[in-house]
């Protein structure tokens, strides 16, 4: 989540609650603003939201994004995909997963 070079910021969030769920206590604005890594647990859910809400705050809809199901077994699965579109690629992978948003999704190619 981190890559010389390509990620100089890192933030790791809960998704468990919608970014307009007024119980949040994450700053969605502020992280739509931020140009390095953002990870995202439990928030398949409210990944379209959370999506729509990091673009509206600045963050380009051609921003990369992983979503890693399974890590680090046998039964891994990585769906990829932009800001824009990462919604409807990963409604199919039942949590739990990762969301890794930024550059540095670039950097497993």
């Amino acid at each position: 989540v981190t890559h010389r070079g390509v990620a100089h910021e890192l933030v790791v969030v809960s998704g468990h609650l919608a970014p307009d769920n007024p119980a949040s206590l994450v700053d969605w604005p502020a992280l739509g603003r931020l140009r390095g890594t953002v990870c995202v647990l439990m928030g398949l859910a409210n990944l379209p939201r959370i999506a729509d809400t990091l673009i509206a705050a600045g963050r380009p809809p051609t921003t990369p994004v992983a979503v890693v199901q399974e890590a680090t077994t046998s039964a891994q699965r990585v769906v990829r995909a932009t800001l824009g579109t990462v919604a409807e690629r990963a409604a199919e992978i039942p949590p739990p997963a990762v969301i890794v948003i930024g550059d540095v999704v670039s950097a497993l190619d």
